[in-house]
């Protein structure tokens, strides 16, 4: 779609929710919630209060590449609960990243559907690596990447959420300086079973979704128990958001099959896309409106293989597709990346306390930008030892090689430990570890907007954490300390040549240091509890703050489950010290939030939040307003 400068841009009226309209609304289902929630004569609290919390030791997978016990591995990695998610009635990956320490998350564009970036722990956007599926879906292409994905993607199609903070290129190759995201499409399990919803709010919004997951033998047609298994989701989401002309709305797909051949070998497929379409209205200090679209798809194949107890191979093939187009007054300009991925990883564990990954990786990667064509190919491989030289001592030290066709290979290295102390329920952890960040083929080879830069080398990164984990009472309260601090070096910039850009590397080091800490608390059955913060000094070589870094993160949340079918819950965030991409000084805010659900009856459940109470006016980005005081209900059925 192209915009018309000559012609007026129509804009359809924001009439379905507006303030006082909204205010009432929920006003009116939270007095609901309220009155059907004391009808029962027994209370939550009556009924738990003799409850003891049942707690469960996480299981985490992307920081060693195979499962490891959170509690015990070297890495400072969280893992985000989906299941506490959905109570806090979070919707978006965007803002359930938000909640993690060290993560910070501003929206271009402000309203739900425009990029967004993320830094974790200082480090630039670029510097995260996005896996989905075992897959690396960041692509150093012409178009904004994996950006807009955050923008607008929901959890409703996943089943797990690990962020791995520091650097991780020993294991993940590129792009690994700040951390990894890792995303997982649900495996199903059980009898058939499956979630319809459908909801709305403020700005026009509505959306739904719906999913089916389960197992079952094929060949006796026996449910929920078998080789078989499968899940599916569609979601789909239509704002207008708060400002005129910006439109957005969403459609996507997520699923997984999988077959257990015999009890040696596993066989699945995995297969995602998102379509969506955006209106951007540009800055608020100088608009300029554009339109853009935006289609990914990811698809795998992998085969598991487990010969013995001790070994087990899985080679995985994957696809990567991402189609943009941006448009505006000034022309169309599409974009096209393609990637193809083999990975080979190997795990032996060789005895009780050694245990080795070390595997193979290749890609081969086609970006196209109106009418320019660049190839890139990577080769890597990968060796990971984690080691219990002595009880409760884990170990882990690790190496990785990366070829691409456009610079020299490249090495990484890293180094962790962590031991748990039994008697006081208290983890220490340290890692050293080093990153890169690969430039892209036409930074290097010149093309469309971009002037060759033969000599332009990786982005490079070193860093270090020291942290410790205290559980108390008896498991209830589990609290944090990390301490970091990453150094960068041969940082990207660019400069105008005539009329394009040219990259080149900014000469001395950029540092990032800081703490995090964190509260996990469950002091009742029907009380549950988080609170994060984050306090960062990001500076370049001359002492400046470095772009879009925030001093002061913090954030938390309760809520609690009143009655048997009725939960209340509340969440802040505080953000302070923050600068834009000038290093210019950004206001400081706070937002609340509130939420309830009440369970009409069992399987079927009616949801309502509120997100920016207190209409707080900040902008996300300097010149892009966040969204103001919104309203939103849902309707969920289990069944």
């Amino acid at each position: 779609m192209k915009i018309d400068t000559d012609q007026p841009i129509s804009l359809r009226p924001k009439t379905c929710c507006g303030k006082g309209t909204t205010t009432t609304l929920v006003a009116a289902a939270f007095a609901f919630a309220s009155f059907a929630a004391l009808a029962p004569a027994q209370t939550a609290a009556e009924s738990t209060t003799s409850a003891k919390p049942t707690v469960l030791d996480d299981v985490v997978i992307s920081a060693s590449r195979t499962p490891q016990d959170v509690k015990t591995t070297p890495s400072s990695v969280s893992v985000i609960s989906l299941p506490e998610m959905e109570r806090q009635q979070i919707t978006d990956l965007r803002t359930a990243l938000q909640t993690v320490p060290g993560v910070v998350v501003p929206q271009n564009g402000g309203g739900l559907g425009s990029q967004s970036m993320v830094s974790i722990r200082g480090a630039d956007t670029d510097h995260t690596l996005f896996m989905v599926d075992g897959i690396r879906v960041n692509t150093q292409d012409f178009t904004a990447g994996y950006s807009s994905l955050l923008g607008g993607v929901g959890l409703g199609g996943l089943d797990r959420v690990e962020v791995l903070r520091g650097a991780q290129s020993v294991l993940y190759g590129s792009a690994a300086i700040g951390g990894v995201i890792s995303l997982q499409t649900p495996r199903g399990q059980g009898p058939a079973s499956g979630v319809l919803s459908a909801g709305g709010g403020s700005f026009n919004t509505f959306g739904g979704s719906a999913s089916i997951s389960g197992s079952g033998d094929i060949a006796t047609g026996r449910n929920g128990e078998g080789p078989f298994s499968y899940s599916l989701n569609l979601a789909l989401v239509n704002t207008e958001n708060d400002r005129d002309y910006n439109d957005f709305k969403q459609v996507s797909f997520a699923g997984r099959a999988e077959y257990a051949l015999s009890d040696l070998f596993t066989f699945g497929v995995t297969y995602r896309a998102m379509t969506s379409d955006y209106e951007e209205p540009g800055s608020i200090l100088s608009p300029w409106p554009g339109y853009a679209e935006l289609e990914n798809t990811l698809a795998t194949a992998y085969a598991d293989w487990h010969p013995s107890d001790v070994f087990t191979s899985r080679l995985t093939y994957g696809w990567v597709q991402n189609l943009y187009s941006w448009s505006d007054s000034t022309g169309e300009y599409p974009s096209h990346s393609t990637r193809n991925i083999i990975d080979w990883q190997n795990t032996w564990q060789a005895t009780e306390w050694l245990q080795l990954v070390a595997g193979v990786n290749a890609e081969w990667s086609r970006y196209t930008s109106s009418g320019t064509r660049m190839d890139d190919d990577l080769r890597s491989l990968y060796a990971n030892v984690l080691m219990q030289p002595v009880r409760n001592l884990e170990y882990t030290v690790g190496f990785r090689a990366d070829d691409y066709d456009t610079f020299d290979t490249h090495a990484t290295w890293r180094t962790g430990a962590a031991y748990r102390i039994e008697k006081t329920n208290t983890t220490l952890r340290a890692n050293y570890g080093t990153g890169f960040n690969a430039p892209a083929p036409q930074y290097v080879l010149g093309g469309g907007f971009y002037v060759a830069s033969p000599n332009l080398n990786p982005e490079e990164s070193k860093g270090w954490d020291a942290g410790i984990d205290q559980d108390i009472w008896d498991g209830r309260v589990t609290l944090g300390a990390t301490y970091f601090r990453n150094e960068f070096t041969n940082k990207f910039s660019t400069q105008m040549v005539g009329s394009q850009y040219q990259y080149y590397n900014l000469p001395g080091e950029s540092t990032a240091d800081g703490t995090e800490l964190s509260l996990v608390a469950r002091p009742h059955e029907s009380v549950r509890t988080r609170v994060s913060y984050t306090y960062l000094s990001a500076r370049d070589d001359n002492g400046g703050r470095l772009p879009y870094s925030v001093r002061h993160v913090l954030s938390g949340d309760v809520n609690w489950q009143a009655t048997r079918v009725w939960l209340i819950g509340a969440g802040a965030s505080f953000l302070a010290g923050r600068v834009d991409n000038y290093s210019a000084a950004m206001d400081d805010y706070v937002t609340v939030r509130l939420y309830t659900s009440y369970e009409l009856r069992p399987g079927l459940t009616l949801k309502a939040r509120i997100e920016n109470l207190f209409d707080e006016g900040y902008d996300s980005i300097t010149g892009y307003p966040a969204l103001p005081f919104g309203a939103y209900g849902s309707i969920e059925w289990r069944f």
